[in-house]
């Protein structure tokens, strides 16, 4: 392939996964899946898409582009009008929720690009992509020690689920690619404030706060 349609016919792709993603998620809430496993199924499954897709771009401004057009559609709440069951019974929240993730992803890339090989940058959407809908899967059925005064109705065991799921994805990043670290000290690390991070944002707002300060810990401590 000519380096010079390599990233255009990735963007390409990349809108056409999940835009597939999202029919899906209309045909599976359609046929009873419930409102909140869909919700949580598509989050990660975007996400892992977005863990996928990026290392595979040569440039930033053509990785950016995905991300801005899901920001665009899912703020103007297209997504939210082709598949109903996005939004749940917070639906200020679960609406916030549908364009802070492209728009953190967004941020992540900005900011965090060049860092440690790309791999701040893949840390940092890996630990949305999974972490952060298993945490509010476990807080919801097993959760019942409330996080005061700052958790925003979240509780430990979601915030301790976070932190195990991120320690794993992040350890097995840096254990593949990060030269001159230990890998379980980093991972560590960004669990730890990825955890803190996403107690204390408020709903719909950790799909942006949460990337960006794994990313930055990634960074940081490698």
């Amino acid at each position: 392939m000519p380096v010079a349609f390599h990233d255009p016919i990735l963007v390409v792709i990349s809108l056409a996964a999940v835009l597939a993603l999202v029919t899906g998620a209309r045909l599976a809430g359609a046929s009873g899946v419930p409102p909140s496993i869909l919700r949580k199924s598509l989050h990660a499954a975007v996400g892992l898409w977005t863990v996928f897709v990026t290392p595979r771009f040569h440039l930033l401004q053509w990785a950016l582009v995905p991300p801005c057009v899901f920001l665009v559609v899912n703020a103007a709440g297209k997504t939210r009008a082709l598949v109903p069951g996005l939004v749940g019974s917070d639906k200020s929240a679960s609406a916030r929720g549908l364009w802070t993730f492209p728009l953190g992803v967004a941020f992540t890339y900005l900011f965090f690009w060049d860092a440690a090989g790309r791999n701040a940058v893949i840390a940092g959407c890996a630990v949305l992509a999974l972490a952060d809908p298993l945490a509010a899967i476990v807080g919801a059925r097993f959760g019942q020690r409330r996080l005061h005064p700052f958790g925003h109705g979240r509780t430990l065991e979601g915030s301790l689920t976070f932190f195990l799921v991120a320690v794993v994805l992040v350890a097995w990043i840096a254990s593949r690619s990060t030269e001159g670290v230990t890998p379980w000290r980093l991972a560590v690390g960004c669990a730890a404030l990825g955890a803190t991070v996403e107690a204390v944002s408020p709903p719909g707002w950790d799909n942006l706060s949460v990337p960006l300060a794994v990313a930055a810990a990634y960074a940081w401590l490698s």
